[in-house]
């Protein structure tokens, strides 16, 4: 099997090659290329675990296993870092009693016993939703209690009516986001509603840390990751979907035929190609209410496309988007946004 074809089918969290035969072709792997490949798409942590999954960690070329497993290593400590931050806000927001509920990589995190493989990615910061009229004043607190902007220099901060305030970190450099909503689409009360219907309670540490539903994270996950364009195809984004959809935790199907119906994500070709790339890693597939929605999507080509050009090309923000683009068969690129 072409290395880059086996990368998206071991990735793969059901169906498709049993783990004998995925072991047996490591076995045989020739690895050149992979490294970039797996940069680019940034799925050193979940391919690491699936490695080990399927007993073929140690089965390919000294090389590159070395580099993963210290990739991996890597990415989990930053991930632990990102965890004690959870725990240092939850904690700040419980003494002075503000409502909220974790989003996105964090809310993934916290779950990851519900979702296996939610987690297997690295998460850079946290994101947390408070009732749109309380925002401010945690940010305030945050700052009282030691807490600095945490923008890059030169950054704007974002604009008032932003779904997020600037974002903050303390000593351990994790920044904080205080969302009013989820995104810029979706205004805050509603944001809020849907963040708490049906949300779950997972005790940790001592602490009740609140996370939206299966269905939300879903939805989040894939419209969070449609706002980068052609990028939201690389694998680390489509993971955001495939762990959920992947764990057989029910999904409101209806909810969502109805939101791609209105307009919420966007454009329903990509959204559908974005389910389906999502639905074949997750090996799942198509629910009866969503089954003209989705699109075909062929990860492993896709993937495969790309390991071709990467071997040549070192590639990362609007190079890398319009590889994406190419890779994906869709025709010619977008046209640059004007400044």
């Amino acid at each position: 099997m072409h290395p880059a074809e086996l990368l998206a089918h071991t990735l793969r969290l059901g169906g498709g090659f049993d783990t004998g035969r995925l072991a047996a072709e490591w076995r045989e792997a020739r690895t050149t290329g992979l490294v970039r490949l797996v940069e680019f798409e940034r799925c050193a942590l979940w391919l690491e675990r699936r490695l080990r999954q399927i007993g073929a960690s140690a089965l390919t070329d000294h090389g590159f296993p070395r580099w993963l497993r210290q990739r991996a290593l890597a990415e989990a400590a930053g991930n632990l870092l990102v965890d004690a931050q959870v725990a240092a806000v939850a904690r700040q927001l419980a003494q002075w009693n503000v409502p909220h509920v974790f989003l996105k990589g964090t809310a993934r995190r916290i779950a990851s016993d519900l979702y296996p493989f939610a987690d297997a990615r690295a998460t850079h910061d946290v994101d947390v939703l408070v009732p749109a009229a309380r925002a401010q004043a945690v940010w305030d607190g945050l700052r009282r209690v030691g807490y600095e902007p945490a923008l890059p220099p030169g950054e704007a901060p974002p604009r008032p009516e932003h779904h997020h305030l600037q974002p903050l970190w303390d000593g351990a450099r994790v920044a904080v986001e205080v969302h009013c909503s989820t995104s810029p689409e979706v205004a805050p009360d509603l944001a809020w509603d849907r963040a708490n219907a049906h949300a779950r309670e997972i005790t940790r540490d001592g602490l009740r840390l609140r996370i939206p539903s299966a269905t939300e994270l879903l939805w989040n996950g894939m419209t969070h990751s449609l706002r980068h364009r052609a990028n939201a195809f690389r694998l680390h984004f489509l993971l955001d979907g495939a762990a959920i959809w992947a764990s057989a935790v029910p999904l409101d199907w209806g909810e969502v035929h109805r939101r791609l119906a209105a307009g919420e994500a966007g454009r329903l070709a990509r959204a559908g190609g974005w389910l389906g790339a999502a639905a074949w890693l997750a090996g799942a597939g198509r629910p009866s209410a969503i089954v003209g929605d989705v699109r075909h999507f062929d990860v492993p080509a896709a993937v495969r496309r790309r390991w071709a050009l990467l071997r040549h090309i070192a590639v990362d923000g609007r190079v890398g988007e319009l590889l994406c683009w190419w890779t994906n068969a869709w025709g010619p690129p977008p046209r640059p946004a004007l400044a």
